[in-house]
């Protein structure tokens, strides 16, 4: 029974994505179906029977926690989630953006203009320590941020004022070299609106390219980044703004790694 059970929870499937580019998906059957199923039902039966929960502590309201404090608090709780050997990233990810979403302030960090991609972009640091470093952004009007990637890291984005619209991609397959000019295809995971306490996270594994478009009034944020490797290289990427399967929501793009990097003297 063990056995057919193995064989049923492992069933495959190959799913074509466009010529020359699979992806093997798995799909639970029989007993593993019916368990969720079964878990679910019981789940809405039973939600009537939670009890409110009541606060006895010293519990925040959104939007009061100050700069200095949300540092005090937050990089302790870092510390020990990446000192347990099985620390999720995205638990990391999300404990983090939890506090965030309390900040009732930025620091006034200085941000220099990013004249080689859009001079309309400014970026600065606002903390340096461990485990993550903070930047500070600032967009003008309609100013855009290409698309670009986020080797070994994991990145909690906090949108503070303003309007932006965050888009994020996945690889689909295998990815060229940087050094190569060879296209490849990303297939867009999320597309949001961020305004004032919202955050959109990425990992190495998930949503790991990311691009921004400021709306009319600006927009002004926070990057909250963690090494989860060893530190590489990242990239800018050419795209084109029309995809090539829209119900997929798969672009062809190609890497442009000069994009951005200091002009060699």
């Amino acid at each position: 029974m063990e056995e057919n059970f193995s064989q049923e929870a492992n069933k495959r499937e190959e799913i074509k994505i466009v010529d020359g580019v699979y992806e093997r998906r798995y799909f639970l059957q029989g007993i593993m179906a019916a368990a969720a199923a079964t878990a679910l039902s019981y789940t809405v039966r039973a939600s009537h029977l939670a009890e409110p929960f009541v606060n006895n502590g010293s519990m925040q309201n959104p939007g009061t926690l100050a700069w200095d404090e949300f540092i005090k608090q937050a990089v302790p709780v870092a510390q020990q989630l990446v000192a347990d050997p099985g620390y999720s990233v995205d638990e990391y990810l999300f404990r983090i953006g939890s506090l965030a979403t309390r900040l009732k302030e930025l620091p006034d960090s200085k941000l220099g203009p990013y004249t080689d991609v859009d001079k309309r972009v400014w970026f600065g640091p606002s903390f340096r320590g461990k485990p993550f470093l903070i930047i500070q952004w600032r967009m003008d009007p309609d100013a855009v941020l290409p698309p670009h990637n986020h080797p070994n890291a994991a990145v909690c984005t906090l949108g503070f004022e303003g309007v932006v619209q965050l888009r994020n991609f996945e690889i689909v397959g295998e990815a060229p070299d940087y050094a190569a000019k060879k296209s490849f295809l990303i297939r867009e995971t999320r597309n949001e609106r961020m305004t004032s306490g919202r955050i959109s996270t990425l990992s190495p594994s998930r949503d790991n390219i990311h691009t921004f478009s400021a709306g009319k009034e600006g927009a002004r944020g926070i990057d909250i980044n963690t090494m989860v490797n060893k530190s590489a290289p990242f990239s800018f990427l050419n795209m084109n703004e029309k995809p090539i399967d829209a119900d997929k929501g798969l672009y062809e793009v190609s890497w442009n790694p000069e994009l951005g990097q200091p002009k060699s003297k």
